[in-house]
């Protein structure tokens, strides 16, 4: 049986990658392989995927110290911490448990995801029953190295719930160089995906759209396929200097063709989403990190022309 759904094959087979996308698929699977489970519970930072109740995406930070994550057996994990109760993946998973995660360690460019069905066993514990997991490469990972600080979580502030960003959300965007992005497939089956680039490697088409470049990756399509059998979407922005999220919902769509002129602005793209913003949240005071910043990936292009 395969391990990609219908729409993940649908652009495999589009870009003409079905035999790498096979091969590369095997590291797929329907448990946790020994030596994740080191890595998975020396880690602070989760990214986690969620849908709501009228079908929209939304992408989402946990964060905690080294040991939060607990590997129960080879197909649970659990998540132990301090929760923010107003982030909206608090009650998208009590009414629909398919989530998806990326577990990211930024100073050594590793990525692990995780899909599966979760609930919360209490307050302050969330178990994800794994359906499946593998290691992402370290493509476009900025490196960072980060120190726990005491930093008191701050109110959710809300902007924008129409999807209008202001002028100062505006430019976080075109400075960041960092993002994730939340996708569903099939039966509601969720993903949470990194990307990365330079700075300016995003571009605003106005203040409720953005578009930005997909780079050759792992070849496997997951987020673009589930584009292809859902536009639905939720993207998440981090500030690493102020300590806040940027959370976005709306629906994506893929630009096969890159022209000459957007080859200039977008270098290395091998395709371009468009994404059309629905409901903004910013909030305060939630990442409770000191960040040193140590480096752009190699693998980003050059700087795009702004």
């Amino acid at each position: 049986m395969s391990v990609f759904h219908e729409g993940e094959r649908m652009v495999q087979q589009r870009i003409g990658v079905q035999a790498t996308a096979d091969s590369i698929g095997r590291m797929i699977q329907p448990f946790i392989p020994q030596g994740f489970d080191l890595f998975l519970e020396q880690q602070s930072i989760v990214v986690i995927a969620s849908t709501d109740s009228t079908g929209s995406l939304w992408a989402s930070l946990i964060t905690g110290y080294p040991g939060m994550i607990q590997v129960k057996d080879p197909k649970t994990i659990e998540i132990c911490t301090q929760f923010m109760l107003q982030d909206p993946f608090i009650s998208n998973i009590k009414h629909n448990g398919n989530v998806g995660l990326i577990v990211i360690d930024f100073e050594h460019q590793i990525r692990v995801r995780v899909n599966g069905n979760a609930e919360f066993t209490d307050e302050n514990a969330l178990r994800v029953d794994v359906e499946q997991i593998y290691g992402n490469c370290p493509k476009h990972i900025q490196m960072r190295s980060l120190t726990p600080i005491d930093r008191r979580l701050g109110p959710v502030q809300t902007f924008g719930r129409l999807g209008i960003l202001t002028p100062e959300q505006n430019r976080w965007i075109r400075e960041a160089d960092t993002f994730f992005i939340a996708s569903s497939g099939p039966e509601g089956k969720t993903d949470a995906s990194h990307r990365g680039g330079n700075p300016g490697f995003i571009k605003m088409l106005d203040d409720d759209a953005l578009v930005f470049p997909d780079y050759r990756g792992n070849m496997l399509f997951n987020t673009l396929g589930n584009i292809q059998i859902n536009p639905n979407t939720g993207i998440l922005f981090l500030d690493f200097n102020m300590g806040r999220t940027l959370q976005l919902t709306g629906r994506s769509s893929i630009v096969w063709e890159v022209s000459g002129e957007e080859k200039l602005r977008f270098p290395g793209a091998q395709r371009l989403v468009e994404f059309r913003i629905n409901g903004v949240i910013q909030a305060e005071n939630v990442i409770p990190f000191d960040w040193n910043f140590l480096g752009y990936s190699p693998y980003n292009p050059s700087s795009p022309i702004k």
